[in-house]
């Protein structure tokens, strides 16, 4: 139980502040601000894509820095976890200095940085195979619309609006975003673009954020903070359950209002959206509508074998994985 425990506080705090915070949250600001900069001044056609992406992130973001990863007293961050605000953030700022747009955004990328591209045989593992099919679906979605923006691979190298955007989110001092492409040439590289941003907001935050209740509520199955030092454990084999309930988690047997405080946290970050990926039809009403209503048929689809493969695994006794079916999914990091 001790050794579980400490391996699982460590994953915890990597999930909660890098693979949560970082990769989606943080990792989304900056393209949120360059294409409000760019295509939302011009008012381009590519904004009717891009705008559904960022509903309310800057918002939650500011909030966060507030509350979750505020530097003042009395910070979520540094009482509910173990490495407190200031190391996590160090956490996520080396994880940035190694970051690449396309290697470490991208569903196919990541998931082959791991050893778990599709030629992996791993049956069960549901991220990869329902995040395949959102991943797949987004592409599809950002190759129609970016066909009925564009005529031609030559149409795409010579707007100076999509330079000036590039050049927004990948200049040192403003966007910054490593491995961003610093000019578009072609469409098929800016689908990939569409297709990877919509991972990100979609996608990628759901897998990561929507499992938060049922693993942390309970604050023992999968804890954030650890109180005691290693240095103070029982040599005596029989007193270490006791002294971890006791020491180590303080905030699970003695301070009621930090577990409540928890339970809260993780429940109000797992709300559902209103603003999911198969929601959005009011903002294609004139470009990209009849990309989107493509779109949208392929996401019931998906949604329709979710559920299916759902109801026979309840049948045999199984847990179900719901995170990504695609009537759950946002379309933007908006909780």
């Amino acid at each position: 139980l001790f050794v579980k425990s400490c391996v699982t506080t460590a994953d915890s705090n990597i999930h909660e502040w890098c693979s949560h915070l970082g990769d989606t949250h943080l990792t989304m600001e900056p393209h949120i601000i360059a294409i409000y900069n760019t295509l939302r001044k011009a008012k381009h056609p590519l904004y009717t894509f891009l705008k559904p992406l960022g509903k309310d992130t800057l918002l939650l973001n500011y909030a966060a820095r507030k509350t979750l990863a505020g530097y003042e007293s009395g910070s979520f961050g540094d009482i509910q976890s173990s490495v407190g605000v200031g190391q996590f953030m160090q956490l996520i700022g080396k994880r940035w200095s190694r970051y690449s747009f396309f290697e470490k955004s991208s569903l196919p990328s990541e998931l082959a940085s791991r050893g778990f591209d599709e030629d992996f045989d791993m049956p069960g593992y549901l991220f990869r195979e329902d995040g395949m099919n959102l991943w797949n679906a987004y592409g599809e979605f950002a190759k129609d619309f970016v066909d009925e923006v564009y005529d031609s691979d030559e149409a795409v190298a010579s707007d100076k609006t999509l330079l000036e955007w590039a050049i927004e989110t990948t200049d040192a001092s403003r966007g910054a975003v490593p491995g961003f492409p610093t000019s578009f040439k072609d469409k098929s590289t800016l689908v990939k673009v569409l297709q990877t941003l919509m991972w990100i907001a979609g996608g990628l935050h759901a897998a990561v954020n929507f499992p938060q209740y049922d693993f942390y509520a309970y604050v023992p199955n999968k804890p954030l903070g650890m109180r005691a030092s290693l240095d103070n454990l029982p040599g005596d084999d029989s007193k270490i359950r006791s002294w971890m309930f006791e020491n180590y988690f303080p905030h699970v047997s003695g301070e009621l209002g930090t577990t409540l405080d928890t339970i809260s946290t993780v429940h109000t970050l797992t709300l559902p959206s209103t603003h999911c990926v198969d929601n959005l039809s009011g903002q294609f009403d004139g470009i990209g509508k009849k990309s989107y209503a493509k779109f949208v048929g392929k996401l019931d689809k998906i949604g329709d074998a979710v559920e299916a493969r759902n109801k026979e695994s309840k049948k045999a006794g199984n847990a179900v994985y719901s995170y990504m079916n695609p009537s759950a999914v946002p379309a933007s990091i908006d909780i």
